[in-house]
């Protein structure tokens, strides 16, 4: 039997990736754990608090973020390691973890992050929730009222199209 040379590729890559599996299989059978995200939704509810409309949570950005952070490994580890940063500062203030903490004292938690200098974990992971967080919140209707926004004139359209402008 004849090895060509798209058989060979097929075959080298399969067993390289087998092999990878095999090497990084769990020791005893158990699987590390994730890093659980439980700051996130604190951390949240610092940036968009509660108004008019409801918080970052009310609103459920923090399982969209979530969501999101499960079809992207980078936003899946900087969610993790930022979460993660959180709970150490918050240790660092007597609490277990950041959702233990005082309002004040997360707030000054959420500062320190803004403040930290760029490339730097907290910085990522505050520009990166900021950003995506706000996009999130809002994209949903139910936020458009504290902003003065009715919505996009479509379908309705534009009910005073025969009036001059204002």
């Amino acid at each position: 039997m004849q090895l060509g040379r798209r058989s060979f590729v097929f075959w080298t890559l399969g067993f390289t990736l087998w092999v990878r599996d095999v090497l990084a299989a769990p020791v005893g059978g158990t699987r590390r754990q994730a890093y659980p995200l439980t700051a996130l939704p604190p951390f949240l509810d610092i940036l968009i608090p509660r108004d008019e409309t409801g918080s970052a949570t009310d609103l459920g950005v923090d399982h969209t973020l979530i969501d999101r952070a499960r079809g992207e490994r980078g936003f899946l580890r900087i969610l993790r390691g930022g979460c993660k940063w959180l709970d150490f500062e918050a240790r660092k203030h007597g609490g277990f973890g950041s959702a233990d903490l005082e309002s004040e004292t997360q707030e000054g938690i959420v500062v320190q992050a803004s403040q930290a200098r760029r490339g730097t974990l907290p910085r990522v992971f505050f520009d990166a929730i900021r950003e995506y967080g706000f996009r999130t919140y809002y994209a949903d209707p139910a936020s458009w009222p504290s902003l003065g926004y009715r919505g996009p004139p479509q379908p309705e359209g534009f009910m005073d199209h025969a009036e001059s402008p204002r």
